[in-house]
């Protein structure tokens, strides 16, 4: 139904677990990130009123912060649990025996911004208490935060090898995520945020430590007070790694998983329907328009990660938010990302 779908290889690792090819379109809204409030707010408020009913499809309903009966009260809208796309492709390596060696000391994921958000905080002083507590360590930068030389060169001259999960319509992204985290010992960053609980879903050690990157403008529900106060498990000195795996399960969705079968029938891969296909390439793109514009009354809210975002900052980048031709092939293994060692 939108681009979102594919953001970060998402529809990628579903079509290959579901036995697909290829991705096909969505008839609906599938999250592609977690956030620590409600989805249909941070993901789907421009579009939730053109999804066909049923079809808003979340990570889980067992979230610390938020809950299906509060997400509907404030949005209007119900959702539907399927799991985070993480786990279907940790699943899927996990039984084809592929796990990769565990042969990097530490990767750090850096709270980032995005184009329409930014963040505040010292990155400087952030790689340099890295390399002081891990050496030299892996840092995966957000594609956005490669684009700012001074973000580049801050965690260069600490010392660290810099490399990054690919543009967010990269087919792959998720796969060399998974890689690091499935090949590291150890995930460091200053914030809760989606790839610790990748990590602690698949056993590997997570650390949070150094300056709290703030999102510009933000509201309470991403300050430090309020992640430390819903999952203070992630906020220890020594975090028990058994115990994060069970609140990371929790949060993906484990207990909604579907079988190849059925998640075939919950996306509508189980057929042939033309009304995704025209609601992608037509009436999504329509709609998000006059939501935007103002056109339209958003019923959900003009929000990002809870900060109102002016219609002027879709336009800097609006081919980020235009449908473009689906990724050609599925995502089934996990790959290495290429490491920038100068």
């Amino acid at each position: 139904m939108d681009i979102q779908n594919h953001f970060y290889g998402h529809s990628a690792v579903l079509a290959g677990y579901a036995g697909l090819r290829a991705p096909r379109h969505i008839p609906g809204l599938y999250q592609h990130g977690w956030t620590p409030v409600t989805p249909l707010r941070t993901h789907f408020a421009d579009l939730a009123h053109a999804a066909p009913p049923g079809s808003l499809f979340v990570w889980s309903h067992d979230s610390r912060g938020w809950t299906e009966r509060e997400s509907r009260m404030e949005t209007g809208f119900s959702s539907t649990p399927i799991g985070a796309a993480a786990l279907y492709l940790a699943r899927h390596v996990e039984q084809s025996g592929m796990l990769p060696e565990r042969s990097i000391e530490s990767v750090v994921f850096p709270f980032h911004g995005t184009r329409l958000v930014s963040v505040e905080g010292d990155q400087a002083g952030f790689a340099r208490e890295v390399f002081e507590r891990e050496g030299s360590a892996v840092v995966c930068m957000h594609v956005d935060d490669m684009q700012k030389p001074e973000i580049v060169k801050a965690w260069k001259d600490a010392g660290h090898v810099i490399t990054t999960a690919g543009e967010r319509r990269d087919p792959l992204f998720l796969a060399r995520v998974m890689w690091l985290v499935m090949s590291a010992k150890k995930i460091v960053s200053n914030r809760l945020a989606t790839a610790l609980l990748y990590a602690s879903a698949v056993d590997t050690p997570v650390h949070i430590y150094g300056p709290h990157f703030q999102i510009a403008g933000i509201q309470e529900t991403s300050s430090e007070e309020y992640l430390r106060e819903l999952w203070p498990e992630f906020y220890e000195d020594e975090p028990s790694t058994s115990q994060l795996r069970k609140i990371a399960e929790q949060e993906l969705g484990e207990a909604y998983l579907r079988s190849p079968h059925e998640l075939r029938q919950v996306l509508g891969w189980d057929g042939r329907n033309p009304r995704p296909f025209i609601d992608y390439w037509l009436r999504s793109p329509l709609a998000k328009a006059e939501a935007i514009l103002g056109i339209r009354d958003r019923k959900v809210g003009p929000l990002v990660n809870e900060v109102e975002v002016s219609p002027f900052q879709f336009f800097k980048n609006p081919f980020e938010h235009l449908p473009g031709v689906l990724p050609r092939t599925a995502s089934t293994t996990l790959v290495a990302p290429s490491l920038d060692r100068g």
